[in-house]
C-alpha cells in the first residue's frame, strides 16, 4: 500500500502542472487517479492535494466538468470516512471539505475576473471599430459635400470665366458675370454648412437633402445652369414626386453630379433629356446629352462623383451607370423605394 500511495501522490503532482497546457486532461487524469485510490483504500493522504486542486479545476475547466471532479472528491471523502482500510476521521473530512471550498471559490472567483477581462476587451474592440466605423462614414459624407462644392460651383466658375475671356458681347458677359457671383455665393454657403458639419454644428445624416426643393428645385437648377452655357434641356418628370429622403438625396445628386459632368466633359453638346419615372416600387433616372466623342472643357477629372454614386447606389440595391453611347453619354439609375 505505501508503494500504491506514493504512486498516487505522485500522479497527483504530475497532474498540476498538466493545467498549463490541457486543463481538461489534467481534470480527467485526477478524477481517474481519485478513483483509483478510493477502490485501492489509499486515499486519505492524497486528499488535501486534491482538494487544493479544485481551484485549478474551477478557474480553467467548464462548469460541467468542475461539477463532475466535484462529485468525484466527493466520493473520494464518502470512501475515506467510512472505508474501514482509510481511518480518515470525520474532522479531518470536515477540514478537507472546507479546504476544497475555499479553493474552488477562489478558481470561480479568477475566472468570472478573466471571463469579464475577456468580455470588456471584446467589447472595447467592438466599440473601437464602430467608432473607426463612424468616422470613416462622415469623412464620407463630407468628402461627398466638398466634392459638390467643388465639381459643380467651381466648374460653374471657371467656366463662365473663360467666356469671359473669349467674348465682348455685354448680354453674354453680364449672364456669365452673374452666374459666377450665384455660384460663388452657393460655393461660400455650402463651404460654411460644410464647417458646421465638422464642428457638429450640423447634422451629418445622409437623408439630407442638396436641394432646397428636392426633385423639383434641383430641375430647376440644372436647367438653369445648363442653359447658361448654352445648353438645352427637356424633362420628363412627373407632376407630383413622392420619394423617401434617402431616394431623394442620391437620385438629386446624379443630376447635379451629371450636369456637372457635362460642363465639364462634353463640350459640344447641344441638348440634354432628363426623365424620371417611378413605377412598382422603383425610381428609374436618365440623364443623357449629344456630345460629340472627345471633346472636354479641359477641366480635371477625378472620378471620384461617380465612384461615390456607384458605391451609394450599390448599398441602397439599386443599379447605376454612366456610359458614352454613339449619340453621347448616357446617365441611367436605378433604386428600389422604401416602404
Amino acid at each position: 500500500m505505501p508503494i500504491l500511495q506514493a504512486v498516487i501522490t505522485t500522479a497527483i503532482t504530475l497532474c498540476i502542472p498538466l493545467y498549463a497546457w490541457r486543463p481538461p486532461a489534467a481534470t480527467v487524469a485526477l478524477i481517474a487517479v481519485g478513483t483509483v485510490a478510493a477502490v485501492a483504500g489509499v486515499a486519505r493522504d492524497s486528499l488535501i492535494p486534491a482538494a487544493l486542486i479544485v481551484g485549478f479545476v474551477a478557474m480553467t475547466c467548464s462548469l460541467a466538468l468542475t461539477s463532475l471532479y466535484g462529485l468525484a472528491l466527493a466520493t473520494w471523502i464518502v470512501v475515506g470516512v467510512f472505508s474501514p482500510g482509510t481511518q480518515l476521521a470525520m474532522l479531518s473530512a470536515i477540514v478537507i471539505i472546507v479546504i476544497g471550498v475555499v479553493s474552488g471559490s477562489i478558481g470561480f472567483a479568477i475566472r468570472q475576473q478573466n471571463e469579464r477581462a475577456v468580455m470588456l476587451a471584446t467589447r472595447l474592440e467592438a466599440t473601437e471599430q464602430e467608432v473607426a466605423e463612424q468616422l470613416r462614414h462622415e469623412r464620407d459624407l463630407i468628402a461627398d459635400e466638398l466634392h459638390d462644392i467643388v465639381a459643380h460651383e467651381i466648374t460653374i466658375v471657371a467656366l463662365h470665366a473663360a467666356v469671359l475671356e473669349h467674348t465682348e458681347d455685354s448680354t453674354t458677359r453680364t449672364q456669365s458675370q452673374t452666374a459666377i457671383r450665384e455660384a460663388a455665393v452657393q460655393a461660400l454657403t455650402d463651404i460654411r454648412r460644410v464647417l458646421g458639419m465638422v464642428r457638429g454644428e450640423e447634422s451629418l445624416s445622409p437623408e439630407r437633402v442638396p436641394s432646397r426643393d428636392g426633385i423639383p428645385g434641383t430641375v430647376a437648377d440644372v436647367t438653369r445652369e445648363l442653359t447658361r452655357a448654352g445648353i438645352s434641356v427637356t424633362t420628363d418628370i412627373p407632376d407630383q414626386v413622392r420619394l423617401p429622403s434617402t431616394s431623394l438625396v442620391a437620385l438629386t445628386r446624379v443630376m447635379r453630379e451629371s450636369s456637372t459632368n457635362v460642363l465639364k466633359h462634353a463640350t459640344g453638346a447641344t441638348n440634354v433629356h432628363i426623365a424620371l419615372t417611378v413605377q412598382r416600387g422603383w425610381a428609374h433616372l436618365e440623364f443623357r446629352d449629344d456630345s460629340p466623342p472627345a471633346r472636354t472643357a479641359g477641366l480635371p477629372a477625378s472620378g471620384y462623383g461617380i465612384m461615390r454614386l456607384r458605391e451609394r447606389f450599390r448599398v441602397f440595391g439599386g443599379s447605376f451607370s454612366a456610359e458614352r453611347r454613339p449619340e453621347g453619354w448616357v446617365v441611367s439609375a436605378s433604386l428600389p423605394l422604401e416602404s
